[in-house]
């Protein structure tokens, strides 16, 4: 975790203001960056961020409806990766209100780390998710609680052919009487 240093101010000690910001030049209409955008301010030493935005499925920075300091604080802080907020769940619920619940039927993996679902930069994807359901489901559901392979013939039309968000919709928390099962 990287915190900015008490004699510098600066997270990264190897780093100089300059490298983001051009005092005596007008490069940019705001903040003195380096370059015209701060998103190509920040692309100088993230390129591998530049690549994820151009994913299918991504941050809306492109679009122009957020930026890097939307998220991170480039000159430090008391949480992982930058991030402004004190963890990676306050900082996705700080525009996804609606995850954080409070739910009767928590998701546990939802309570500890977004970051465990999603690839908060982009992904190829639907909704930034790392792997495609049922595999990310499978990383933790192994196949003995939930088997994939139906019961009996009327089990069959439930199961099959299905993946596992059209039954468990409510996968970030639940207040439904159908309990922590976070289906319809």
């Amino acid at each position: 975790m990287r915190r900015a240093s008490a004699s510098t101010g600066k997270a990264d000690p190897t780093k100089a203001c300059t490298n983001c910001h051009r005092v005596m030049e007008n490069v940019s209409e705001t903040r003195n960056f380096a370059k015209k955008t701060e998103l190509e301010t920040c692309f100088q030493c993230h390129e591998l961020r530049r690549a994820q935005l151009q994913r299918s499925s991504h941050m809306p920075v492109r679009e122009g409806k957020l930026t890097c300091t939307s998220c991170h604080n480039p000159h430090g802080s008391q949480g992982p990766k930058q991030l402004k907020q004190d963890t990676i769940n306050e900082t996705c619920f700080s525009c996804h209100p609606e995850r954080r619940g409070p739910f009767v039927w928590e998701h546990p993996v939802v309570s500890e780390n977004c970051g465990t679902c999603h690839e908060p930069h982009g992904s190829t994807n639907p909704f930034l998710l790392k792997v495609r359901p049922p595999r990310l489901c499978q990383q933790c559901h192994n196949f003995t609680f939930h088997p994939s392979q139906p019961f009996n013939s009327n089990d069959a039309r439930r199961v099959l052919g299905r993946g596992c968000t059209q039954c468990h919709t409510n996968i970030h928390g639940s207040n439904h009487p159908s309990g922590n099962r976070f289906v319809r």
